[in-house]
């Protein structure tokens, strides 16, 4: 079997420039997969002697053992250790007289963490004494996995870059959104995150803002309730600041957003369809809703006006039983207005019903892709969820629980009605669950019979 030898020079044996690795301990891996054991690595590097290697070395390993490299100098001391602590078993016969490319050949391929052949099941007894030698294995194979990612397609870094430049995201929440994901992609991944234990929230802000580039406050302000990443539902309801006690309560990707971000997208817009999409044209006409002429005049011109002048804060409601026509009116209006109408998508790609945060997600998302388009307006369907009918479930839908999260939850909806760029329709069966707080900021009310 061959091995890969990383050196400026062959002939150099030291910890320093020679690196070594099977080549089959990439079999199998992908891009996304050396993602996340560089990840695993950089944080628990980041922690320092702060992390309990010798308890929590096994979830470390299950993750990024396969994407090791190996100072030769470690290699060496590891063979040593070994040779003597499995002088007596079977499968260590010779093993002292190995070179340590064929000790590392033989020895150090990743099955289990229980493959008791394999060098792998004895590092918890190693860095006993000799931790510093496996962060040394840790930060070379971080930096060998960043060689190896140069000129990669990963599709989920991609998905990120297009959200994150739709959403205007500053490059530290890129890089947390990227972070949540990786841990929701791998659980093995989660539980090295649950294994980084903190003192209190604000060392667990310092560790990503090293990882990040951004500052502490900046972290600390992304990722607290209320946070815009929140509001848009990209990252789950964040924990208050007293209750982190691990990165792993830091790490809370949205459950239904990972799905997206592994799309395989041709384009910006094409994502963007998973959020949104033009609406079908109307079938019926103005004949068609004589009761409500006037009212269709008045909603005609007011759209026009709105779509031509980029107006922000313009909304409509129209409301009424089921089976009035009112998504049909709503989009004869729209067409009646010379504006291109977008519906916010009630079912994922899976026909799959969106719950209201969801769909609210969908409607910040399709107003920051839709933003300065002219001529352009949003259709916002069965939004009773998106108004619940109780302060707790108001609470709830905005990932909030305690008494200051009525008002953040308030504060974000009243948000969106005041300031969003592209007009929106909202469509409802009912106005009863509606806060009038909610209904004043509204341009226009229609009830249809």
């Amino acid at each position: 079997m061959d091995f890969t030898r990383f050196a400026d020079d062959d002939r150099m044996m030291d910890d320093r420039t020679t690196l070594l690795r099977a080549s089959s301990g990439v079999a199998g891996t992908s891009p996304l997969d050396w993602m996340c054991a560089q990840f695993a690595l950089r944080v628990v590097c980041a922690l320092g002697p702060r992390f309990n290697l010798r308890s929590n070395i096994n979830d470390v390993l299950t993750v990024s053992a396969q994407e090791m490299v190996w100072p030769y100098g470690v290699v060496l001391r590891v063979q040593r250790f070994l040779s003597a602590r499995c002088a007596d078993m079977p499968a260590w016969k010779g093993a002292a007289r190995l070179s340590p490319e064929e000790f590392l050949d033989r020895h150090g391929q990743w099955n289990s963490a229980f493959d008791e052949s394999a060098l792998f099941y004895y590092l918890d007894e190693y860095v006993k004494y000799h931790a510093k030698d496996m962060f040394a294995v840790f930060a070379a194979s971080s930096a060998a996995i960043t060689a190896r990612l140069d000129g990669e397609r990963v599709l989920l870094v991609r998905n990120i870059d297009m959200l994150s430049h739709v959403l205007n995201l500053p490059e530290h929440e890129r890089k947390l959104l990227l972070f949540a994901a990786l841990a929701k992609y791998k659980r093995d991944l989660r539980a090295v995150m649950v294994d980084c234990k903190v003192a209190h929230s604000q060392e667990a802000f310092q560790i990503l803002a090293g990882l990040t580039g951004a500052s502490p406050g900046d972290i600390a302000v992304s990722l607290r309730p209320g946070s815009r990443l929140e509001t848009l539902n990209l990252i789950e309801q964040p924990l208050p600041e007293n209750s982190v006690t691990d990165l792993g309560d830091l790490m809370r990707l949205s459950d239904r957003l990972l799905h997206v971000l592994l799309g395989n997208y041709a384009s910006e817009a094409d994502m963007m369809a998973v959020f949104t999409r033009p609406a079908a044209p109307p079938t019926l006409g103005t004949s068609d809703y004589p009761h409500v002429e006037a009212d269709a005049r008045y909603l005609t011109a007011l759209m026009a006006n709105a779509t031509r002048q980029n107006a922000t804060g313009v909304n409509v409601l129209i409301y009424g039983p089921p089976g009035t026509g009112k998504t049909e009116f709503a989009r004869l209006i729209a067409r009646e207005a010379e504006c291109e109408l977008y519906e916010v998508d009630c079912f994922d790609r899976d026909g799959n019903s969106l719950s209201g945060k969801d769909r609210y997600r969908s409607l910040q998302v399709s107003q920051a892709f839709l933003r300065g388009r002219p001529r352009t307006a949003l259709l916002f369907d069965e939004v009773e969820d998106v108004f619940p009918g109780s302060a707790r479930e108001l609470m709830s839908l905005f990932g909030q629980e305690d008494t200051r999260g009525s008002v953040n939850g308030k504060a974000w909806v009243n948000q969106t009605l005041e300031q969003n760029p592209v007009p929106v329709i909202w469509i409802s069966n009912s106005i009863r669950q509606i806060d009038p707080a909610y209904l004043r900021r509204f341009q226009f009310h229609l009830e249809l019979k």
